[in-house]
């Protein structure tokens, strides 16, 4: 319930803010915003949503790329520029929203979330309760609009991060090892004990279950971050086009 209740706050609040705003383009707004949501509804309820919380280490690492990494840009790409003009009104929020999303502070603040969040005694500990595990799930979707807002988000402007930068920043995350992934890969033994104890699948083992889910993390994020600088390669392309 605590799943449906925050999908459907966010959907009402989205939509009557979105009433508020003129322009012709508010469908595609919505269409991006309202996938942002079906996909985080996908990660959150039944049946990622409990295999991820106590039972398989792979299904929690799915839930982690669609929380982090293909929610949020859908979801920003549902605001409309009214949006982030109207958060530019306010000083104290959008000085803050500034400097957490200049894009070197955005990749550190990533992949620590992404790091810690996935430290096997963090794991353990946070996941053992509803409140620990969506206090994570949180962290995961706000590192996550903290990461795609340089890409995503029309402002701030940043004539210096333009078309090329975003192409490094999106390849350098997508090539980037992380901590967890190394250990979820070569540790000799389970590091989760959550996913340890869970009965397993008929024919597999909690090893075998850990080093699916290092796979997934390093594979997920690489073709996340591929689609990522398809996605822009295309808009500096037709930008080109146009101004010629």
């Amino acid at each position: 319930v605590g799943v449906w209740l925050f999908i459907l706050v966010m959907a009402i609040a989205y939509f009557l803010h979105l009433r508020r705003l003129d322009g012709s383009d508010r469908g595609r707004h919505a269409v991006s915003f309202s996938s942002g949501l079906l996909v985080l509804w996908a990660a959150l309820d039944w049946p990622l949503g409990p295999l991820g919380a106590s039972y398989l280490a792979s299904v929690h690492v799915l839930q982690f790329l669609l929380i982090a990494l293909v929610a949020p840009p859908l979801l920003l790409a549902g605001l409309p520029r009214a949006t982030f003009a109207a958060l530019q009104r306010r000083p104290h929020v959008w000085g803050f929203l500034e400097k957490v999303t200049q894009p070197l502070v955005a990749f550190f603040v990533f992949n620590v979330v992404m790091t810690v969040g996935h430290w096997p005694s963090v794991v353990d500990a946070l996941m053992t309760s509803q409140l620990g595990s969506f206090a994570l799930d949180i962290a995961w979707l706000a590192s996550g609009v903290v990461f795609w807002w340089p890409i995503v988000a029309p402002l701030p402007a940043r004539p210096r991060f333009s078309f090329l930068p975003k192409i490094g920043y999106l390849a350098l995350n997508g090539l980037l090892i992380r901590p967890p992934t190394l250990i979820m890969l070569y540790a000799k033994f389970p590091v989760y004990a959550l996913y340890e104890l869970a009965p397993p699948i008929p024919g597999t083992s909690a090893m075998d279950d850990q080093q699916l889910a290092g796979a997934v993390m390093k594979v997920g994020s690489a073709w996340v971050m591929m689609v990522g600088i398809a996605v822009v390669f295309y808009l500096w392309y037709r930008t080109g086009s146009r101004e010629q």
